[in-house]
């Protein structure tokens, strides 16, 4: 529910700001709220060594930055459904880049034809042709996956450099480096503070951003993650999609094609067949806390 909201903030706020600096100010009022908590919570909450530094860096430039520069830009162009559908791939991508980058990871024959599937299923959604191929949608979803690329890359990158501080801890001080790295990139292209048309609608598009889908959201993802796992996690990226395209209906009147719709089974389809085992086991364990009931 809560990862939906980014997509369905955007859409908000990007009528009144533009997208860079909605970027650069989510990030902003992110890093702010979030380096305090994680302050008060952990005691290890300071980069202390190299590899921390590295990370914040790699979090901030790339991770966070590059990504939300991506998104907001692609986000213009398409439905909150329709971005939401683009990082359900996330989970694939990661594991093929996994795969690539992490010496302990492997990829059998169901994982290749996953993956292979997400992109697919990318590329229904997208409905590239010859007549559209430069429309404003096919190239909003083309930065869209863009930017799901380089937040996948950049989390395995991190995780291959096993930095020692805590992983929303890393997030925190990448979320304020983010936000400065996005107001330098906005003041490149020309971009700035005054250009954003300061409305009711513009400081609700910031709260849902900044503080429920990156402050709140980041806290959540990392709870899971400790909890659950990161597979398990993962599956509420299926959930987004569903989330937005009714929050995009209710709020903007946004319908869902045929096409797009497909595409998402597509997607969703090829995650199956990379977490089958994962998939099987939470569903015999569903069949038995049925039948003990």
């Amino acid at each position: 529910m809560v990862g939906a909201l980014v997509f369905v903030g955007s859409k908000m706020g990007l009528p009144y700001a533009p997208p860079l600096v909605l970027a650069a100010l989510r990030l902003d009022i992110a890093g702010l709220l979030l380096v305090p908590v994680v302050a008060f919570q952990y005691e290890y909450w300071l980069p202390q060594t190299r590899r921390d530094f590295i990370g914040v860096a790699l979090t901030g430039v790339f991770t966070l930055g590059m990504t939300n520069t991506l998104l907001l830009t692609g986000q213009q162009y398409v439905s909150s459904a329709v971005g939401a559908i683009a990082y359900s791939l996330m989970p694939m991508l990661m594991t093929a880049f996994a795969v690539l980058l992490l010496p302990a990871a492997s990829l059998d024959r169901s994982d290749a034809v996953g993956i292979g599937l997400g992109f697919i299923g990318a590329l229904i959604v997208a409905n590239p042709t010859p007549a559209t191929l430069l429309t404003a949608r096919v190239v909003g979803v083309g930065i869209m996956l863009a930017s799901v690329v380089v937040f996948a890359l950049g989390s395995v990158l991190t995780q291959r450099l096993d930095p020692s501080m805590p992983r929303i801890t890393l997030t925190a001080w990448g979320a304020l480096l983010a936000g400065l790295f996005n107001h330098a990139v906005t003041l490149r292209f020309g971009a700035s503070l005054a250009a954003v048309d300061w409305t009711i609608q513009t400081v609700y598009a910031l709260f849902v951003l900044g503080v429920l889908a990156t402050a709140i959201l980041y806290t959540v993802h990392f709870e899971l993650v400790d909890r659950i796992g990161p597979s398990r996690t993962s599956l509420t990226f299926y959930v987004q999609p569903i989330v937005a395209a009714l929050l995009g209906w209710l709020l903007f009147r946004r319908r869902v094609t045929v096409g797009v719709f497909v595409g998402f089974l597509v997607i969703v389809s090829g995650f199956a067949l990379i977490e089958y085992r994962l998939l099987f086991r939470l569903w015999r364990n569903f069949v038995g806390v049925g039948t003990r009931e």
